[in-house]
């Protein structure tokens, strides 16, 4: 049986038996599919969209709580810095992730231990820390070799910055 123009006509025309019923599931399937993708595209695009957002939220809140602690005046009495916040929040900006070892409570303070800090790194954590009202209490800092370079694990004690003389400072 050859397929012509004039068969498909036929078919179109629904002259031929059962043909209403093929175009009609024909059609049916087809308008599935483009509903299908329409939706599956627009679930991508919103998808992708919340991601977005959720990135620039969470940069928004490191960035308000950063500058709420550099604000002229933010320094606050003895005790009411949350240390643990403040360690994660400078850890995450840090991006030190794995190499936070431990991180405990030790009365008011915290106990921490970080691996794999380049000194520089070690430098700009102090900063970070101080900068939000959290500072070193004590440390232990022990070097490991690591090719060329050292590699620093730190054990310390972190709390929050105590007016009047730090440790090591006379009155004077």
């Amino acid at each position: 049986m050859s397929f012509n123009l004039s068969n498909a006509r036929s078919v179109l025309q629904g002259e031929i038996p059962g043909s209403v019923r093929f175009l009609a599931a024909a059609l049916l399937a087809l308008g599935v599919w483009a509903g299908v993708s329409l939706v599956s595209d627009q679930a991508e695009s919103a998808g992708a969209a919340l991601a977005v957002q959720e990135g620039r939220f969470r940069t928004l809140s490191m960035l308000a709580a950063e500058y709420r602690a550099l604000a002229p005046g933010a320094k606050t009495a003895m005790g009411d810095v949350d240390v643990p916040s403040v360690f994660a929040q400078v850890s995450e900006r840090m991006g030190l992730g794995s190499r936070v070892n431990r991180i405990s409570p030790d009365g008011r303070n915290q106990s921490v231990e970080i691996n794999r800090l380049y000194a520089e790194e070690l430098t700009e954590l102090e900063k970070q820390l101080a900068a939000r009202g959290v500072r070193f209490l004590s440390a232990e800092i022990r070097a490991l070799p690591a090719g060329d370079e050292r590699l620093l694990t730190v054990s310390a004690i972190i709390g929050p910055v105590q007016e009047g003389p730090q440790m090591g400072e006379g009155r004077r």
